[in-house]
């Protein structure tokens, strides 16, 4: 008993002192209050923090601003920093080992490295020197806490080398890869299109049935879903013999953005608000991870701020307001990317140095269009000129009315946006920012083309003073969520795949029956779980199913809540209708619906469930009614196991790079895995690591109390208390009476950097 005493002490002893030294190695790594001198600073700048560690800096410039604001992203975000320049660089594996050597083949194909270092020198001077400052005060902080970057450096056992203005440029050129890739769809459109057009069109369609435009259609498009059931059967058709799956990348295709969730950004004017005002709404929805995307501050020079939320790798603020006017941002999607099918005319030698074993060399082939993405395929991406590698921020946030606005988005080239805005005089607007190509008559961008034909080349893009824009609309309200929002009245093909138009629509109908809005009205907007596509597609698919199914659903509302079975029951029903529905298409060509995401939208189920058996036979889908029952059956046998309410099967699934490992470090460095309410096409969008990056809502009416809310916190260093503490607002909504104030009472020792 003795012995088994001593060994339960000495055991205990060692945990205490092995907690007790990872305690210390934590907390050794949190911000501090240590204030270095950071080159180039003019005057003395002040930093407040409120209650959840968001900064407010007060300075007498812009620039100094933007070194202190360097300096503060690089406290609470240096090895995300750190990897998002690795990433770029197609340097990941150095630090990682084989696991990310895909990524970094990808990005040395494109030469992410070499576009950025080449677009310095070609920034109109303000966005170059707000680099630059930035950058100052980033290696402010590296420079004066050596070894205290954070905990995963420590665990890498590596450390981050001084930052340029154009680690900057790296990092939106990974936003561009993000929110602009559409290669890989061209490859599949070629390979497709042997198919008749009424198959092409309803497997990929544009227009729907439930569209919402900005910009009208000068003539009503064909809708695309009903074209499968108007022409000729489906063919049987072999895959065409020059694009096999191997060369197309279908593992990669596999993970492509889904453009059928995105974001929502919309405005009210005065008309429809009780305070009178405009009021302005923002949420993007984006991947999660931790830390997260945003980084929330507030910066203000003299009388003048400006607040919302920041890149960590960018100075100013990205999406928010300052005293005069706000903006929100959603992707407006143009097709900046062709393929060019032609021979290569020179080659690039790289080298990635690989972690635990030798560097990995290969050869980029290079065409007259650009790096080859696939043998004899050059890639022609407008994000890739150095010349349109532009911020466009520094001008945005000293905009002070509609005029001065739209010059501030002319010089922001990409990724395209779609910009809401509404000012403090009582203005709404919208415009539409960045590159649209214009290539010749009839081409669209939707396939290769023949590279040695130079009338294939792009002739230019839209110039600035024709992208579309919007003022003070007789409804007073406008509505962006990435849907088809160019009408044919465009002159120019702008994407040939939109998102869903169900969340722009769901917007439109709250805003509509909610008379006069207030702040919290909004909320609950920017909250909202309700599916219509759900609904309706049950309200026509329960009928067919029988007694069972038609009571269960008979006037079911369709909201995507954490504890509803219905939702989950549906949400399978409808996934595997679409499975049985796609594979019927696409018998005989090769392909499956698996090869389409979910791309396809729910306009095409719609039709094939309202249109009846005469149309499924002429279109040769067989019989209408088995195949919904099929899928009813699959529908019943995954009810039987696994998750038994949506919010089980929905899980907040956000890791750490470094919690993806696994194992202990799962558990440490991963945020809690809770269900949450939300689905794919809900206002609210909600995947296990996709959804509402931020909420900002702003009324004219009281500017003061302008929310914010991230899924997070303020900072990613582990043991940090604003490291999740936002997390639970996000969920749930801000406490009534406690809102998330920008400019609110300040807590917490303060900084002061000397000049």
């Amino acid at each position: 008993m003795k012995w088994l005493r001593r060994i339960t002490l000495i055991l205990g002893t060692a945990f205490g002192l092995g907690a007790l030294g990872a305690w210390w190695v934590i907390q050794r790594q949190l911000p501090d209050g240590a204030v270095p001198l950071i080159h180039g600073l003019a005057n003395r700048v002040q930093v407040s923090f409120d209650g959840r560690g968001v900064p407010t800096i007060r300075a007498g410039s812009f620039p100094d601003a933007f070194r202190v604001q360097g300096y503060l992203a690089a406290r609470e975000r240096m090895f995300q920093m750190e990897l998002q320049r690795r990433a770029a660089d197609g340097l990941l594996s150095e630090l990682i080992g084989p696991a990310t050597l895909p990524l970094d083949r990808t990005h040395r194909v494109y030469g992410f490295h070499q576009a950025a270092d080449a677009a310095l020198p070609q920034l109109p001077e303000d966005e170059r020197d707000a680099l630059e400052a930035f950058s100052d005060g980033v290696n402010a902080f590296i420079q004066s806490h050596p070894d205290r970057w954070g905990l995963e450096f420590q665990l890498l056992g590596t450390k981050p080398r001084p930052w340029t203005p154009a680690d900057c440029l790296k990092g939106l050129l990974l936003m561009h890869e993000d929110l602009s890739s559409t290669w890989r769809a061209e490859l599949r459109n070629e390979a497709l299109k042997a198919l008749p057009e009424n198959q092409r069109r309803a497997l990929q369609p544009v227009a729907t049935d439930w569209d919402q435009l900005l910009i009208p259609d000068v003539e009503p498009p064909k809708l695309d879903a009903e074209l499968l059931f108007q022409a000729q059967p489906l063919l049987k058709i072999a895959m065409l013999p020059g694009a096999p799956k191997d060369v197309l990348g279908l593992s990669e295709m596999a993970g492509e953005r889904d453009p059928s969730i995105g974001s929502n950004a919309w405005v009210v004017g005065g008309s429809r608000t009780l305070s009178g005002k405009p009021m302005l709404v923002n949420d993007p929805h984006l991947g999660l991870a931790s830390p997260g995307i945003w980084l929330p501050l507030r910066i203000e020079i003299g009388e003048r701020f400006v607040e919302g939320v920041a890149l960590p790798f960018l100075p100013g603020v990205t999406l928010g307001r300052n005293e005069a006017i706000a903006w929100g941002f959603t992707n407006l999607g143009t097709d900046v990317q062709d393929l060019y099918r032609e021979n290569p005319i020179g080659e690039r030698i790289e080298d990635i140095p690989v972690k635990g074993r030798a560097s990995e060399r290969f050869r980029v082939p290079i065409g007259v269009h650009g790096p080859q993405v696939r043998p004899g395929y050059s890639l022609k991406w407008a994000a890739l000129d150095p010349a349109n590698l532009r911020m466009g921020m520094t001008k945005l946030i000293r905009a002070t009315d509609w005029n001065s606005f739209n010059a501030a988005c002319d010089g922001f080239l990409g990724p395209a946006q779609n910009i809401v805005y509404a000012d403090a005089e009582g203005h709404i607007g919208y415009r539409a920012t960045g590159l649209i190509p214009i290539r010749k008559k009839g081409d669209d961008g939707s396939l290769p083309v023949d590279g040695t034909d130079p009338g294939n080349d792009w002739q230019g893009f839209v110039s600035q003073a024709e992208m579309p824009r919007v003022l003070d609309p007789e409804k007073g309200y406008l509505v962006t969520a990435n849907q088809r929002i160019l009408g044919n009245g465009f002159p120019y093909p702008v994407a040939t795949r939109w998102a869903s138009p169900v969340r722009a629509k769901r917007i439109a109908e709250l805003i509509e029956a909610a008379g006069k809005l207030d702040h919290a009205g909004a909320e609950r907007i920017q909250l909202d779980v309700a599916s219509p596509e759900h609904r309706e597609f049950m309200k026509l698919a329960s009928p067919l199913l029988g007694a069972g199914w038609q009571s269960r659903f008979q006037g079911w509302d369709a909201v995507a809540d954490a504890g509803s079975r219905k939702f989950l029951e549906a949400e399978r029903l409808k996934k595997n209708f679409r499975e049985q529905l796609l594979n019927r298409v696409l018998r005989g060509t090769g392909w499956d619906a698996d090869s389409f995401n979910s791309d396809t939208g729910d306009a095409l189920l719609r039709e094939a469930l309202k249109e009846g058996q005469d149309a499924w036979t002429r279109a040769g889908l067989g019989d209408r009614q088995e195949v919904l029952l099929e899928a009813a059956r699959q529908t019943k046998q995954q009810m039987g196991k696994g998750p038994k309410t949506w919010g089980e099967s929905n899980r907040l699934d956000i890791r750490h790079p470094v919690g993806r490992a696994g194992g202990i470090l799962s558990w440490v460095f991963n945020p809690p895995r809770v269900i949450q309410s939300g689905a794919n096409h809900t206002v609210r969008v909600a995947k296990p690591d996709f959804g509402q990056s931020m909420r900002f809502i702003t009324d004219w009416g009281d500017p003061d109390a302008t929310t914010l809310v991230i899924p997070l916190g303020v900072s990613g260093h582990l043991g940090s208390g604003h490291r999740h503490d936002q997390m639970k607002d996000w969920l749930k909504g801000d406490p009534s009476g406690q809102r998330t104030r920008l400019k609110q009472d300040e807590r917490g020792a303060g900084l002061l950097f000397p000049n």
